[in-house]
């Protein structure tokens, strides 16, 4: 731990060390760079010394003035009114000083050069030149920290979306837990009905749910399946329910012959088909209807699901609220976001499910 601590210092030495050059390097070309601007088409070198090496402090405490103390303080922080009557002010002290500059440099040409005229100096020269570099590294200070704040606003909203991203998967897992211990409840709760009543129908009944425990344990953990070994798992779970229902149920059952490669996340169909067994079927007196078709339409499934609706003993809020449909809306809104359109319609005598999905090959 010391070690790490020891590196992380070592290495702020070394930014910090590594900034301050850059810092000197940057005044240096600035202290040739007003060199070249006074000395060019001049006949006195003094002069241009005296110009280069007067103005090169003012426009440093200038500047950092501006970087490190007026914009921080007063225009980030929107003092507005402050932060230009300041701002006017240091510009104002320091064109005044650039003209204390302009006259010594006059007083002392004056005492060795009596034949200068004055209008050579180029007073406004100074001050243009000032101002130039002052805003220049002013501009270079607020486009460096522009760049920043957008790098750092950029990596924030990268760990936001992938944060939110953790929290889906976590709460995707969750719901897949849950489903598959409600489906096995479901399943187990037909086979204990059919052994009470001594069925021919049982061992067959074992071996569908043989298979289907096969495609929950080893197929589901994966985030798509593909819609036929999908398909599959749906038909074995009918099987059992027409095996459980035998003569009560009328079943009307279309699927697809083609998939097309498509692939789905697994069991996010089934408890569509599992409530309308459950509700449509279970304890209505007499004869029940489930209507179930699935159509493939390029990337698009269509599921509709239509059943009997119990006149007797039918809670509907039973059906709206149940743990199944909760949990599968929910896994909807978290996998398919805008890639889904389920519609839901309780009639006097009938559910009726609309379920529209975009695939992916």
């Amino acid at each position: 731990m010391t070690k790490k601590i020891q590196h992380i210092i070592h290495e702020m030495q070394k930014s910090r060390i590594l900034r301050i050059s850059y810092h000197i390097l940057f005044w240096v070309i600035v202290g040739f760079f007003y060199f070249l601007v006074f000395n060019w088409n001049s006949q006195f070198q003094q002069v241009s010394i005296i110009f280069s090496t007067g103005l090169l402090p003012i426009a440093i405490i200038v500047t950092y003035f501006f970087n490190y103390i007026l914009v921080p303080k007063f225009l980030w922080q929107k003092r507005y009114g402050r932060f230009f009557f300041i701002s006017f002010m240091t510009l104002l002290t320091a064109t005044w000083l650039s003209f204390l500059i302009v006259f010594f440099a006059l007083i002392y040409i004056l005492e060795t050069e009596a034949s200068l005229e004055p209008a050579v100096l180029h007073p406004e020269l100074q001050v243009i030149s000032l101002n130039f570099i002052v805003f220049f590294a002013i501009s270079i200070k607020q486009i460096k920290r522009a760049f920043f704040i957008q790098e750092e606003k950029n990596e924030l909203e990268k760990t936001k979306l992938a944060t939110e991203l953790k929290l889906k998967e976590a709460e995707l897992k969750m719901l897949k837990a849950q489903v598959h211990p409600h489906f096995l409840f479901n399943t187990l709760n037909n086979l204990y009905g059919l052994t009470l009543e001594k069925s021919d129908e049982a061992p067959g009944l074992v071996l569908r749910l043989s298979e289907i425990l096969d495609y929950i344990l080893y197929k589901c953990d994966a985030p798509r399946v593909l819609l036929s070994e999908e398909m599959a798992n749906l038909k074995n779970y009918i099987e059992i329910e027409k095996i459980r229902y035998s003569n009560k149920l009328k079943l009307d059952l279309k699927f697809p012959d083609q998939t097309s490669n498509l692939n789905i996340a697994p069991l996010i169909i089934l408890p569509f088909i599992e409530n309308a067994f459950k509700h449509g079927v279970s304890k209505f007196p007499g004869n029940a209807f489930v209507n179930i078709e699935l159509e493939i339409n390029g990337k698009l499934l269509i599921l509709k699901v239509e059943n009997s609706k119990n006149p007797l003993k039918f809670e509907s809020k039973n059906y709206t609220k149940g743990i199944g449909l909760t949990n599968v809306k929910k896994r909807l809104e978290l996998i398919y976001p805008k890639k889904h359109i389920l519609d839901i319609d309780e009639k006097d005598k009938t559910f009726l499910v609309n379920l529209t999905l975009e695939l992916e090959n």
